[in-house]
């Protein structure tokens, strides 16, 4: 039960490296699940439409929540961006999309799409497991995760660089994670953070 703990293990202002960095750590999962999480914010309608040509079917909701005046309920975010208008998309704007994709999918271009909202993605999976600690790896905590434009496992505001967590079981795993980070490397930044 309960979230992984995320360790920040590099952090740079080049959103090209740290996701090289990210990638290199998940090479180093021992299984890697066939799908990625990615939560994009968007604050252009060109961010959008890039955004939303590199993943398909994402659902689409805004960053301000809103809610019916007289039920107090959430409006869910209608908007089509495949067949929305500019104005449209403009008026709704910031947006999130987010999506669980495949694997591959997750490649430097979108990165590059992002813009200057902030990002999350998620390689989940399990790291080997580390004999000489006697800890195994869990499917459920294990992973990597890449944040654009943030500093925090659990996004809360922007920043100008960009981190790479490396997620373990619930209970933490410092040496684990200072292995990790010193082979791409990294360091382990700041305090233990809550996860997924």
């Amino acid at each position: 039960m309960g979230h992984s703990r995320a360790y920040a293990v590099f952090t740079t202002t080049d959103a090209d490296e740290a996701h090289a960095r990210a990638r290199r750590l998940v090479a180093l999962l021992e299984r890697v699940w066939d799908e990625v999480y990615v939560d994009v914010e968007v604050r252009t309608v060109e961010e959008a439409r890039r955004v939303a040509g590199l993943l398909p079917g994402a659902d689409v909701d805004r960053v301000e929540l809103e809610r019916d005046p007289v039920t107090g309920q959430y409006v869910y975010c209608a908007l089509d961006l495949d067949t929305a208008g500019d104005e449209a998309i403009r008026s709704e704007l910031p947006l999130f999309l987010s999506a669980e994709v495949p694997a591959p999918a997750v490649g430097p271009e979108l990165v590059r799409a992002v813009g200057d909202g902030t990002a999350d993605i998620w390689w989940r999976g399990s790291w080997p497991d580390d004999p000489e600690t006697d800890r195994p790896g869990f499917d459920k905590y294990d992973g990597v995760q890449l944040v654009l434009h943030g500093d925090k496992a659990q996004i809360d505001g922007w920043t100008p660089h960009h981190t790479v967590f490396v997620h373990v079981d619930n209970r933490g795993d410092l040496p684990r994670a200072r292995k990790l980070a010193a082979l791409i490397d990294g360091e382990v930044i700041g305090d233990v953070q809550i996860g997924w």
